[in-house]
C-alpha cells in the first residue's frame, strides 16, 4: 500500500485552523486526491455526476483505504456513513461506519455537524467539493491536516443520493499522509 506526501504541509498555528478551507479543484496537491478527481471526471462523462455503480470498488480499487461512502438521506437532511476506508478510520480515531450526522454528534459533539456541512454543500451545488488545512475536532482535541475531495453522486446522473468522500491525513507536519 502506497503512502503519499502532500506537497506543502504548513506549520500549525497555536491553535489550527477549521476544516472549512475550501480550496479551488486545481489547487489540489495531493495525486490520490487528484486520482480520484481524475475518476469521478471521467466516469462523469457528459452527464453532471456518475452513479454509485460508476464509481465502484474495482474503478477505486487505489483508492479504498481513503474512501468514504456517505449515503442521502431525504433532501439532504441528515447522512449515513456507509463504507469506511481504513485510513479514515485510523485518522478519525475510530469507525463511525453506519452512524448518521446526528449520531456523530452524540458521540463526537459538534464533529457530525461538520461533517454535515460539508456534505451538504457538495449535496446542494452538485459539484465536487476540495477542502484542505488544518482541522482540530473540538470533542477530543484530535488534529490533522488533510485534503480531501467531496464528490456527488446521482444514479439518474442529476439527483445526488450518495456523496464520495476521498481524503488524506497527517497528524503532524511533514508525516505520511495515509
Amino acid at each position: 500500500m502506497q503512502k503519499t506526501k502532500i506537497a506543502a504541509v504548513e506549520e500549525p498555528a497555536e491553535k489550527p485552523s477549521r476544516p472549512r478551507h475550501g480550496i479551488a479543484l486545481p489547487e489540489i496537491e495531493n495525486p490520490l486526491v487528484r486520482q480520484a478527481l481524475a475518476i469521478w471526471e471521467n466516469a462523469r462523462g457528459s452527464r453532471p455526476m456518475p452513479s454509485r455503480s460508476d464509481m465502484s470498488p474495482r474503478v477505486m480499487s487505489a483508492l479504498l483505504r481513503n474512501t468514504v461512502l456517505v449515503r442521502v438521506i431525504g433532501a439532504g437532511e441528515e447522512f449515513e456513513l456507509r463504507i469506511v476506508g481504513d485510513a479514515i478510520v485510523q485518522a478519525q480515531g475510530s469507525s463511525l461506519q453506519g452512524m448518521t450526522m446526528a449520531q456523530i454528534d452524540l458521540v463526537l459533539p459538534d464533529y457530525g455537524s461538520t461533517l454535515h456541512n460539508v456534505y451538504f454543500n457538495a449535496y446542494r451545488k452538485r459539484i465536487p467539493c476540495a477542502y484542505s488545512g488544518w482541522y482540530v475536532r473540538e470533542a477530543d482535541g484530535r488534529s490533522m491536516f488533510h485534503e480531501s475531495l467531496v464528490m456527488p453522486l446521482g444514479d439518474d446522473g442529476e439527483t445526488v443520493d450518495h456523496i464520495l468522500v476521498v481524503g488524506v491525513y497527517a497528524m503532524q507536519p511533514g508525516q505520511t499522509l495515509r
